[in-house]
């Protein structure tokens, strides 16, 4: 109070006044993103972090790729699912027993398979405060220009917003979007992408009226774009790594855990590999929640055909070594045993 004591009484009371309009000003901008129809979620800060999980709408169709029938090295405990409201509303309770709040669902574009089965995303996530982030995959396989990826982004919001969904906004930052730019080799190829992508956000505002944050994966020399400033969050995808640590990135930083990666078809320890170890993923849990990022990442809930799943499995498909641990379904509260590792630690 005692900054307050030095404008005096007319200076107090404009303080005061100015506090309430802001207040004003956030509760207005939170009340619009609910009538709009999403999950309104705080923006994510070290006191309070947001924990999402990567996350793959792509089946029944993924299960059957490149002459394989399931497309993975594990027997997953729910078999060979279709993404239904049914399935999905299973394991978004699971998610959010295990304190993810958040799935980052994978999504092609616009008529592909992921977004086709986006709308179960979204049903199924109605009423239970979960949300939905799309995960841009167009930019890890072209350059999409910065109107295609405004046209898109308008294309999510006006979809996939309505009564009860769950798609996500961050209140004061716009409908989140996290982007796999993994075809930027060089810094200059990345830097590219931070400039269409910065264009790409002006586009959306002034044609539509429409607000995004914007999360890309890291690459080299990613802190040296002219135009870094104006990207909201960073992180990496890397899941044959165990961990990732970006959470001194410029913005809203995050730190990346995986379980496992062993692709459908590929020999056991033939890279790129991660063996699965329970103890590992215990103490990178315990790594991550000690980093005070603001975004815990998960790679991956379900991505079964790299092997990265943290959804329960009963056996190892592919030939392992004895001891592998293929079954991490027995005996968990939360589905899974990875997933029972993730309830013990709370982010925050």
């Amino acid at each position: 109070m005692g900054p307050l004591r030095a404008h005096g009484a007319a200076g107090t009371l404009r303080i005061v006044v100015g506090l309430r309009r802001a207040a004003v000003t956030a509760a207005v901008a939170l009340a619009a993103a609910a009538a709009a129809g999403c999950q309104v979620l705080p923006a994510p800060t070290t006191s309070a972090p947001i924990r999402a999980a990567f996350y793959y709408p792509w089946f029944p169709e993924a299960w059957s790729q490149q002459g394989q029938n399931p497309f993975t090295s594990y027997t997953p405990v729910r078999g060979s699912y279709a993404t239904d409201v049914a399935t999905v509303r299973a394991q978004i309770a699971e998610m959010q027993d295990a304190h993810i709040s958040v799935g980052i669902a994978s999504w092609f574009g616009q008529g592909h398979t992921t977004d086709r089965h986006w709308p179960a995303l979204m049903q199924a996530a109605a009423g239970t405060g979960f949300a939905w982030a799309p995960y841009y995959e167009p930019e890890g396989v072209s350059d999409p220009s910065p109107q295609q990826i405004a046209d898109d982004l308008h294309y999510l919001w006006t979809t996939y917003r309505g009564t009860d969904s769950g798609l996500l906004y961050l209140n004061g930052k716009g409908m989140a979007v996290f982007v796999y730019n993994a075809d930027d080799p060089t810094t200059a190829k990345g830097c590219d992408t931070v400039s269409r992508w910065n264009q790409a956000r002006g586009l959306l505002q002034q044609q539509y009226g429409e607000r995004v944050y914007i999360d890309l994966k890291v690459f080299a020399g990613y802190k040296t774009c002219p135009d870094t400033a104006g990207i909201d969050g960073w992180h990496q995808y890397g899941p044959a790594s165990a961990s990732h640590d970006f959470t001194t990135a410029p913005g809203d930083g995050s730190y990346t855990i995986s379980p496992g990666y062993w692709k459908s078809g590929a020999a056991y320890g033939a890279a790129p590999f991660l063996a699965r170890d329970r103890a590992r993923w215990q103490a990178s849990i315990a790594s991550m929640h000690a980093s005070s990022a603001v975004w815990e990442l998960i790679t991956t809930y379900n991505e079964w055909g790299e092997g990265t799943a943290i959804e329960a499995a009963s056996a190892c498909r592919g030939a392992a070594p004895p001891g592998t641990y293929c079954d991490w379904s027995g005996g968990a509260t939360a589905g899974s045993e990875l997933l029972d590792d993730l309830r013990a630690v709370p982010p925050g």
